[in-house]
């Protein structure tokens, strides 16, 4: 009988993708799985390290877990990903409870990993390439760790937009498109699991297919994935402004099934920032993406994300951002606090902005966007939607929880549903009769 294993996802959903095809290696070696870190005889944390503080976080949370080799069955404690690929051995160094580390790249190597760890001459072991690449899995075993109704689907790995104060390049490599043939068969299989909505992910999205030199763009893709049959939804995150193209929109306004959602960072609004940035774009260029968008999907919901505190940030910078989000164009936002991390261009741009201004300048914008949330969401009131819905609410059993084409998984709100009764879970008909800041109330129409 094989060893019982813990698995632990920090950071974003591409991690838990990771942590998926790492899972369904071991299954394949004969590990089994516990939920229960207390019962398993082999702890992997599958680390975030994007910025310090989250790796930060995955340190608190490895040095939590190593008490388990002292209070319960742990025998092999593991961190994988970013945190590794990012401190290598001086990760060790630090936690020397640590006997294993695998880097960003490579997941499919876990078990070898394990399997050398439980040999009597070694003592730790550690898989890192000095420059990660991404591996092209053709055929991604995974075991889904989402409900069952929805899942992620990684497009491509890596960056190669070189952002200045971003660290991705150096930590998962150049940007790496998988083929299209195995994104739809992986694609089907999830469908024919019965999965209903399936979240495109990536570093680029719209960039996805430009690396492999044959003509492949994101258009192809999605076009391929529209002729799966059955009722699903399809979700892009983390798409480019000045790479979506036009193909991009003609594809999604053929179909229905592609939500009408856009996860679209922009960073920042003002040009002297986004300049620093090596964002590639202005201004001028984010307002035409988003007017070109509009003229083909009048209907699409806006997800974007925006750092403050950037180096250099003037207040007139920043008030031209409070202008730009005050006009309403959003209905989901996120706002990132400038972090400072090594070996990235803009700690070296000097003039930083104090840590007490970049919270005040966070908190603002989040106040403002609340009230344009509540304004996008109270126009839904009345209207029936489609709405996913995924089972009882995790906040009382006495709720259904789903959500529409407009709310995004894991990081949007969603539509609780106290009137009406699901069967299981899938698509029903959804009038909504209650509107709040970030959550919509309804009833199921039999």
């Amino acid at each position: 009988m094989g060893k019982k294993v813990y698995l632990e996802t920090l950071g974003c959903a591409k991690n838990r993708v990771d942590s998926e095809i790492m899972l369904a290696h071991l299954h394949r070696q004969g590990y089994q799985f516990t939920s229960d870190a207390e019962e398993a005889e082999v702890i992997i944390v599958n680390t975030c390290g994007f910025l310090s503080s989250a790796s930060q976080e995955s340190i608190t949370r490895i040095l939590e877990l190593s008490d388990l080799k002292d209070e319960g069955r742990c025998e092999k404690l593991v961190a994988t990903g970013c945190v590794p690929q990012r401190y290598g051995s001086e990760l060790n160094q630090k936690i020397p409870e640590i006997d294993g580390l695998l880097g960003s790249n490579g997941f499919e190597q876990i078990p070898e990993l394990l399997d050398q760890l439980y040999r009597p001459d070694v003592q730790s072991k550690m898989f890192i390439e000095d420059k990660p690449h991404y591996r092209q899995y053709e055929e991604q075993s995974r075991i889904q760790s989402t409900p069952s109704h929805f899942a992620y689907l990684k497009i491509a790995e890596g960056c190669s937009n070189m952002c200045s104060f971003c660290n991705i390049p150096l930590l998962r490599g150049n940007f790496s498109s998988r083929s299209i043939e195995s994104l739809v068969r992986d694609f089907s299989s999830l469908i024919e699991r019965g999965v209903c909505e399936i979240n495109l992910l990536s570093q680029d999205t719209s960039s996805y297919g430009r690396d492999l030199k044959d003509g492949t763009e994101l258009a192809g893709l999605l076009h391929a994935l529209s002729q799966v049959p059955g009722d699903f939804w399809i979700r892009m995150f983390y798409c480019y402004p000045n790479t979506f193209s036009e193909e991009v929109l003609e594809v999604m306004s053929s179909d229905l099934r592609f939500c009408r959602y856009l996860d679209m960072p922009f960073q920042h609004i003002s040009d002297s920032v986004l300049k620093k940035m090596n964002r590639k774009i202005t201004r001028k260029g984010i307002e035409a993406t988003m007017a070109r968008v509009r003229s083909v999907l009048p209907d699409v919901a806006w997800r974007t994300t925006f750092i403050v505190g950037f180096p250099t940030e003037t207040e007139k910078d920043y008030e031209e951002l409070v202008e730009f989000v005050s006009e309403g164009h959003f209905q989901h936002l996120g706002i990132f606090l400038y972090s400072d991390e090594d070996n990235i261009r803009s700690s070296r741009y000097g003039d930083p902005v104090p840590f007490a201004v970049k919270e005040e300048r966070k908190n603002r914008l989040m106040e403002i966007q609340q009230k344009i949330s509540m304004k996008h969401n109270q126009k839904m009131v009345g209207s029936v939607q489609q709405v996913l819905v995924g089972g009882f609410s995790p906040e009382t059993d006495l709720l259904l929880e789903g959500r529409n084409q407009f709310q995004g998984p894991e990081v949007d709100g969603v539509v609780y549903i106290n009137e009406g009764t699901a069967s299981s879970t899938g698509f029903q008909q959804v009038e909504i009769t209650e509107a709040h800041e970030y959550d919509l109330v309804g009833k199921i129409l039999s």
